[in-house]
């Protein structure tokens, strides 16, 4: 519960609402750091496409398909990761007189986009799964 950890969190920092602050932004900054490796890893992907997607698709229909869904299931992890984790509301936007649900509201949303990153990570490990398994198949078939 976001309000539990408001009450932890203001005795860490001995009530100091700034430190408090300071901490939330710390983990919003971390995950958005872990979403831009996510997005690096589907850009990767595209850009492997480009140079081996030919050959991959050349190897039979179902390397075809798979690379294919592969590929739109790794956009829409980036799409998703931009969407759900990237986008940007200062805190300061938040801001409220009400100490405790301020520092709750910010706390809720960084649950929200942990799960959100969480879910977009997964998303892409499928989609790389089942380009993998495309790239498998020409593989094989050399």
């Amino acid at each position: 519960m976001p309000e539990d950890e408001v009450t932890r969190l203001l005795t860490l920092t001995e009530g100091n609402t700034l430190k408090a602050i300071e901490i939330l932004e710390k983990q919003l900054n971390t995950l958005y750091s872990r979403a831009q490796v996510l997005m690096s890893l589907a850009g990767v992907t595209l850009t492997i496409t480009g140079f081996s997607g030919r050959s991959i698709a050349a190897a039979n229909a179902a390397a075809q398909i798979l690379v294919i869904c592969g590929l739109a299931v790794v956009l829409a992890s980036a799409v998703w990761i931009y969407i759900r984790v990237m986008s940007i509301r200062w805190i300061t936007a938040e801001a409220q007189s009400d100490t405790r649900t301020y520092l709750a509201g910010i706390i809720k949303r960084r649950n929200q986009k942990t799960v959100a990153y969480s879910m977009g990570g997964k998303i892409l490990l499928f989609g790389l799964v089942l380009y993998c398994i495309a790239f498998s198949i020409m593989l094989l078939n050399l």
